[in-house]
């Protein structure tokens, strides 16, 4: 009697029909794309979480702006780190226009980072 299997049977309900069977089709990796990329960028739902996001956010730019200005940095290493912020800018932009569902959340994002950084300055 252990091994037997259960069988379960789906019973109508009175207010018409069966329940819809979940769709076993893949989503597209478009579709993926932009789900984790609306994970990603998305504030957190918990207080404490979220407060520590918008801390570091604010922080982190900062300590980086500072350190830019205060310390004797060679020429081709800011050069480099330019580079990298002129790349990093044209995916936001490109991001926000492949996911508009981001947009609000990347722009509030992007303006704290800006913040960040004119605290170090």
């Amino acid at each position: 009697m252990a091994d037997e299997q259960k069988i379960v049977v789906e019973l109508p309900s009175e207010r018409g029909g069966y329940s819809p069977v979940a769709s076993t089709a893949e989503p597209s990796r478009l579709e993926e794309f932009r789900k984790g990329w609306i994970q990603a960028i998305a504030l957190p739902d918990n207080l404490p979480d979220l407060a520590y996001t918008l801390t570091s956010t604010v922080a982190i730019p900062a300590l980086l702006s500072s350190c830019w200005v205060s310390i004797p940095i060679p020429g081709f290493i800011r050069l480099g780190v330019l580079g990298v912020l002129a790349i990093a800018g044209i995916f936001t932009l490109y991001l926000r226009q492949v996911v508009p569902e981001i947009k609000d959340i990347l722009l509030l994002r992007v303006g704290l980072v800006a913040v960040g950084v004119l605290l170090g300055i």
